[in-house]
């Protein structure tokens, strides 16, 4: 997205952040522009166990998704193990807002779009190695990480001058490639290790309807494909404290991501024109640390997690004409945020049957935007015991964020509904 020239640009940001009404106003957002990247949000649950607990899985983890939330948890996996998840999910964009703010004698329409997908949620195989002292256990898995859906409608009517209908589009996923194991250093502490390594897209469009001055009709679109690429990992550690409290520790290491884009705009009408633009960048995102304890309590199983992530040390490597000023910008629009992910499970030993529900925060760290009400979502699940050796895993979650866009005078609410099926299969 850089490297464009200032009119591509300041179109780019206003895309994100107004909708692209006004050139003029969107130049005001350049900055912002700079800084927004969309994989600092919107993280996805890999697994259908750990996603109906909500997420928190640092020292709770007991299946191959702990290759994601902390690999020294895979020690816990005694026998070779198969899975893989399904998703589904639906989101939800209602527009609200006050007439007149950005057109003068205008009314501005409440809106309401939704979009579905059914998804590949991710795939695992853990492998147990036989050891003559402890237990080691290697494990690769690839899991969406990252969903980059969204949709957003926007309308204000008035006389032929002023009617404006607008929208985007979004979709698309990253994938973490995962590899790696974890070793028992006594009989109740283990270390493990994940090597990251990232690919996925994310499809952007923007379409504008409007009229021009002279009551011609004028029709904008921009799309922009963003190629994903990098590498990360982590290391964990678990620790048994007692027979009812287990604890967790995950730091992940710094990832660099490139980012290579296609941009294409078109305009029909008055001033029509045809624009095409490749770019690459390249940028790090700085350590990460967690936290995680569980509790066990005869048949019902409590777990907190919470991990710290410092934005602020985003960092640009490649692909800005002013490397420097474009971190300096970093600073000033992003913020460290805290995740808080609570769960717990209950086993209903009569029909080998387990209950979750859970809940997790994700703040979003870009400060661009006024939140009025930061992520958050609830989430309910169930595992089956289907044989011995064939396990099945239900989750749902429900939540969602809101968000004032003071140039537009409006009010951005999204939901999310998604839905995730785990199958998996023990080697005995």
């Amino acid at each position: 997205m850089f490297g464009f020239g200032l009119k591509s640009c300041a179109l780019m940001a206003f895309i994100f952040f107004t909708g692209l009404f006004s050139i003029s106003s969107a130049q005001q957002l350049l900055d912002p522009l700079e800084v927004y990247e969309p994989a600092t949000e919107s993280q996805f649950l890999p697994g259908g166990r750990a996603s109906g607990m909500g997420g928190a899985q640092i020292a709770a983890g007991d299946d191959g998704s702990a290759l994601w939330y902390n690999p020294a948890l895979l020690t816990r996996i005694r026998n070779t193990e198969l899975s893989g998840t399904l998703s589904h999910q639906r989101v939800t964009n209602n527009t609200t807002g006050n007439s007149g703010i950005r057109i003068p004698e205008s009314r501005f329409v409440n809106t309401e779009a939704s979009v579905n997908n059914t998804n590949l949620g991710g795939l695992w195989a853990i492998f147990p190695v036989p050891a003559e002292q402890g237990g080691l256990t290697l494990g690769f898995s690839v899991n969406r990480v990252r969903s980059f859906d969204r949709i957003f409608r926007y309308q204000v009517t008035g006389d032929l001058a002023s009617s404006v209908r607008a929208g985007e589009d979004e979709s698309g996923s990253l994938w973490a490639w995962s590899f790696g194991g974890g070793v028992e250093v006594s009989p109740k502490a283990s270390l493990g290790l994940s090597i990251d390594i990232f690919d996925g897209t994310d499809d952007y469009s923007y379409f504008e309807d409007s009229y021009s001055q002279f009551g011609q009709p004028v029709n904008f679109t921009h799309n922009i494909i963003d190629e994903y690429t990098g590498i990360s990992g982590k290391v964990g550690a678990a620790y048994q404290a007692s027979n009812e409290l287990n604890l967790g520790v995950v730091i992940g290491f710094p990832s660099s991501i490139t980012i290579d884009q296609t941009s294409d705009e078109f305009q029909e009408g008055p001033g029509a024109f045809e624009d095409h633009n490749v770019a690459s960048y390249k940028y790090t995102l700085p350590f990460s640390f967690g936290l995680g304890a569980m509790l066990h309590v005869e048949d019902l199983t409590f777990a907190g997690d919470i991990s710290y992530f410092d934005y602020t040390q985003l960092k640009y490597k490649s692909g800005f004409p002013d490397l420097t000023r474009a971190n300096m910008t970093v600073m000033e629009y992003y913020d460290d945020v805290m995740n808080y992910h609570l769960g717990a499970e209950y086993l209903v030993r009569s029909a080998d049957l387990r209950l979750r529900a859970g809940y997790f925060s994700q703040p979003i760290p870009f400060n661009g935007f006024p939140v009025e009400t930061e992520p958050h979502y609830f989430t309910f699940g169930a595992g089956i015991l289907v044989e011995k050796t064939f396990n099945v895993d239900l989750a749902f979650i429900t939540g969602g964020f809101e968000r004032e866009d003071p140039d537009l005078g409006s009010i951005e609410e999204y939901d999310t509904q998604r839905f995730l099926m785990t199958v998996s299969y023990r080697v005995k």
